[in-house]
């Protein structure tokens, strides 16, 4: 093929292909689009619309539109963002999967018949990691400093942290204000694993928080001081959706909460960077340096959690 295609196996086992000339279209009805241009899935976690694939100059790009999540090379996609896509990677959603392949001579990097109108969200429990990243005295700072000032500060924390969270596999689900919270998936990769990448990408993130500091002190001085605090928990979650747009996913539950107040707590009341949670203390304790921090109190939540710091892999 002298384009780039999809391959994959259908239901009945054989090999299927579709080229790329422009755009291809994948979900569960694809009204109005070409069927040369559109792979159809029926299965209820698929969106009528869930992800569409297009051709540039020198890559493919792939765009998430759905409410139950697109996967590349088993990681998660944050929710109606955009990537590009190499020879050989894997794009998964509901139970369809297939590969992309470049033609040789393509410049780019290598390294069913009834469908219902109605997407299920379907609410489900899993097993995550969460990682949020919580700049100190964030309101002080902002009080203080010209908006200007404090938007090329976000910018910066943002763009570097979450060049990291894909870099370790991670799915970026927000942009809390001052924070930054990812989480990583358990389904794709055994728990442990998923757990050291979280908390791999923690500790790059306070190493690059000094160069961030060293670039922009030098047009705002504030910066000097800027300290941030990270909190790790693992547990389980309800995924699913709030609203209408494929952007708002939800990931209720207790570990949710507990690893945004231990970012508030790290760097502040503790004077440990990074703090965890117990589980997850268990779950990389064998890969990463991990101290004891002991049972604390913490606000808005009954009785003490056993916590602990998290230093760097052994």
């Amino acid at each position: 093929m002298a384009n780039p295609y999809l391959e994959w196996v259908d239901k009945d086992t054989q090999t299927q292909k579709l080229e790329i000339v422009d755009k291809v279209f994948i979900g569960r009805s694809c009204k109005g689009v070409n069927p040369q241009k559109r792979i159809l899935v029926n299965h209820e976690q698929v969106s009528r619309d869930h992800a569409v694939i297009s051709r540039g100059i020198n890559d493919l790009q792939i765009t998430d539109m759905s409410k139950n999540g697109t996967w590349i090379n088993g990681t998660r996609m944050a929710a109606g963002s955009s990537g590009s896509l190499v020879d050989g990677d894997s794009v998964s959603l509901g139970d369809f999967s297939c590969q992309v392949n470049y033609p040789d001579d393509f410049t780019a990097a290598k390294d069913r018949p009834v469908f219902t109108d109605f997407t299920r969200v379907t609410p489900a429990e899993v097993v995550v990691t969460n990682l949020v990243a919580d700049v100190r005295e964030f309101t002080t700072f902002s009080q203080a400093n010209a908006s200007a000032d404090v938007y090329a500060l976000m910018k910066e924390i943002i763009e570097t942290f979450s060049t990291i969270i894909t870099k370790f596999k991670g799915t970026i689900k927000d942009y809390a204000g001052d924070a930054v919270y990812a989480f990583w998936d358990h389904n794709v990769e055994p728990i442990a694993a998923q757990a050291v990448l979280a908390c791999q990408a923690a500790i790059e993130q306070t190493q690059m928080t000094e160069k961030i500091r060293s670039k922009l002190s030098k047009k705002n001085i504030a910066v000097d001081n800027l300290q941030m605090g990270w909190g790790i928990t693992t547990g389980k979650v309800t995924l699913s959706h709030y609203g209408s747009r494929a952007a708002d996913l939800a990931l209720v539950g207790d570990c949710t909460n507990l690893a945004f107040r231990l970012s508030g707590l790290a760097n502040k009341e503790l004077s440990e960077k990074i703090v965890i949670c117990s589980q997850t203390a268990k779950l990389v304790q064998d890969q990463i340096s991990i101290k004891d921090l002991g049972s604390i109190p913490i606000k808005g939540r009954e009785g003490r959690e056993n916590v602990f710091a998290l230093y760097r892999p052994r």
